[in-house]
């Protein structure tokens, strides 16, 4: 494992996404908001994502936010020299998320954590990732 490999970690729940840049393996967290400037967030004011059953409109909104960061995450990675990439999201999303994903980009995954932590501090996402980072090298 190269120690200064370059991860991009995306936090999504299906309405909304953070891209966090770390610069080398268990390094500290950088938001990286400008990565989504272009990107608009899905706002449902209906139910839950948990709560919706598939093939209604709330869940084809939720796939197409994902299908944007994915191709944001590719565009992302052609332009930065990213190694690696780790994906938090609750179940449901990380799932649409990882359909959505590029072949390129599914190569550079590394890790992921299936929780809703879009709202969660640095520290939180720092520790999220170094677990996520360690399951998947066990």
């Amino acid at each position: 494992m190269n120690p200064d490999a370059i991860t991009l970690v995306v936090v999504a729940d299906g309405r909304r996404a953070r891209l966090l840049e770390q610069r080398r393996i268990d390094g500290p967290l950088h938001d990286r908001p400008e990565w989504l400037a272009d990107v608009k967030e899905h706002h449902d004011h209906g139910a839950p994502s948990h709560i919706t059953h598939s093939g209604d409109a709330h869940d084809r909104a939720e796939k197409a936010f994902l299908n944007n960061i994915a191709k944001r995450v590719d565009a992302v990675i052609s332009h930065n020299s990213i190694d690696q990439v780790i994906l938090i999201a609750p179940p449901r999303a990380l799932g649409h998320l990882r359909e959505a994903l590029s072949p390129a980009a599914a190569k550079k995954v590394t890790g992921s954590d299936a929780h809703d932590r879009v709202d969660a501090t640095i520290i939180t996402l720092e520790t999220a990732v170094h677990a996520a980072r360690f399951s998947h090298a066990a």
